[in-house]
């Protein structure tokens, strides 16, 4: 390939990151927007305790959906060259992954049910792991779109669901359905966005098994997998404590309270799961220096959340009861500290898909069990001495105390530049100062709640847009930056 040919390569990269971004987060935004709308058409119909075990069950379906594909799917976005001899073998092991967790769900459903302080969600533990199932189904075609960067198709698939899934739950929630509505309406939309899946990419399943690509999927998907494994249970561990501590209309303030706080967390952190590890991958293989990529990236991403995890922690009261109600006054008080520790999470997951990118999925995975191992204790002993309060700081502290430092300690062993990660977060940190500065001035003069929620909503908006206006080019330069004759960084796991 000649220079100029890998000159073009690169711009193409630049531009197709540009675009997958922008069209992921439209995505990303229209979802949380139609799943908003209704969350809070359901709080004002449902209560605690029914939002209570629809959480349960939800906590159990997110475990699964992490390991059912066995890593196929981060192994097809991850792979070099022609990916199309992998995907027999990758469809293999994504469908009988899926299909082992679904029967498996089915079996232990009591079991988990009652574990997380709710035995009455045993069924809708049962129908939703029918999503396990489908799921299966999703992982390769939407690998494809993802390693393409083809994120106008994904976003095709993703709102057909969201229309499905809010219509059906809106109309049965009516209806007197109760908890039963989230999950019918839950499963129907995984349904479609599956169907959807197959034909936008153009993909039937095609089963068959090679033990070299087997080995390729094995060797990174299972790390991957138990890395995922350990986010979920990280965050699940609020969840469980809660529910098996305090109770479950507990576990349902909980829910409601974490909901608001990965707002800004979920927009961002979603969005770039979906370009992130594919644009990595391939900058890697073109020898663009990542050091800078991932500074730019680390200054995009905290120019968002940063502003928004402390407009959230400052206005928890005030958004809490403008928009579910004064009943629901008790998510409020651990909203603060929620918001604060969501925050911390999406850092982590960006380290993760550095740490893939560079060739250390071992060392993702074991970062994340010392966050583990941390919180659980950190989680109990805050539940029963502060209550649900308690439980919502012991994230914080753990996520900046323990996850930040220790993954900022192996992307350092892997060969990623913390200076350049910290040069990234300097314009996010003057951000974040304007931002607490401005809303505290604003709780200190506004005169209502509402007031409050706007005017802080709209000083936040206001740094966030601005801040992604000014670094919007620094990304694409990045990324076309290529260092041809400077080796890419490389990790050893056993140093």
């Amino acid at each position: 390939m000649t220079a100029a040919d890998g000159a073009v390569q690169q711009a193409e990269l630049g531009g197709r990151f540009r675009r997958g971004l922008g069209l992921s987060l439209l995505n990303t935004l229209l979802s949380r927007l139609g799943t908003f709308l209704l969350g809070v058409l359901l709080a004002r119909l449902l209560t605690p305790d029914e939002f209570g075990i629809y959480a349960a069950a939800l906590i159990v379906q997110m475990l699964l959906l992490t390991f059912n594909d066995l890593g196929a799917a981060a192994s097809v976005v991850r792979h070099s060259g022609d990916v199309r001899p992998l995907l027999p073998t990758a469809w293999t092991v994504a469908v009988c992954g899926g299909t082992t967790a679904f029967v498996l769900c089915l079996v232990i459903a009591p079991a988990l049910a009652t574990g997380l302080g709710s035995p009455g969600a045993t069924d809708i533990v049962r129908l939703l792991a029918a999503n396990v199932f489908l799921d299966g189904f999703a992982a390769v075609p939407g690998a494809l779109l993802t390693r393409e960067l083809r994120q106008a198709s994904r976003m095709v698939a993703d709102l057909s669901g969201v229309v499905v899934n809010l219509t059906l739950t809106g109309g049965l929630a009516l209806a007197g359905f109760g908890a039963w509505a989230l999950a019918i309406g839950h499963v129907a939309g995984t349904f479609v966005v599956v169907v959807v899946l197959l034909c936008v990419s153009r993909q039937l399943p095609r089963f068959g098994f090679d033990r070299g690509h087997f080995g390729e999927v094995g060797r990174y998907g299972i790390t991957v997998v138990a890395s995922g494994i350990v986010i979920v249970l990280s965050n699940a561990v609020p969840q469980v404590v809660t529910g098996s501590v305090l109770g479950g209309t507990a576990l349902g303030f909980l829910y409601v309270a974490n909901n608001v706080a990965n707002w800004p967390v979920s927009i961002v952190s979603t969005t770039l799961d979906r370009i992130a590890l594919a644009t990595f991958s391939r900058a890697r293989d073109r020898g663009v220096d990542l050091n800078r990529a991932a500074g730019e990236v680390v200054g995009m991403v905290g120019i968002a959340v940063l502003p928004g995890g402390l407009a959230l922690a400052i206005l928890s009261g005030p958004i809490v009861e403008v928009i579910y109600g004064s009943v629901w006054a008790p998510a409020a008080h651990v909203l603060s500290a929620l918001a604060i520790a969501a925050v911390a999470r999406v850092l982590t997951d960006l380290a993760f898909h550095l740490l893939l990118a560079v060739g250390a999925p071992l060392s993702s995975a074991l970062v994340n069990v010392s966050w583990l191992v941390a919180l659980v204790p950190a989680t109990i002993f805050a539940a029963m001495m502060w209550g649900l309060v308690g439980v919502g700081w012991a994230q914080a502290v753990v996520a900046f105390t323990v996850a930040v430092p220790v993954h900022a300690w192996r992307l350092h062993r892997a060969g990623i530049s913390l200076g350049a990660l910290a040069k990234g977060l300097a314009y996010p940190a003057l951000a974040g100062l304007l931002a607490v500065t401005g809303l505290l001035a604003i709780r200190a003069f506004a005169e209502s709640p509402l007031l409050d929620v706007a005017l802080g909503g709209a000083l936040t908006a206001a740094i966030v847009g601005v801040g992604w206006y000014a670094r919007r080019h620094h990304i694409d330069r990045a990324l076309n930056g290529a260092s041809p004759h400077r080796p890419v960084a490389t990790f050893r796991e056993g140093s």
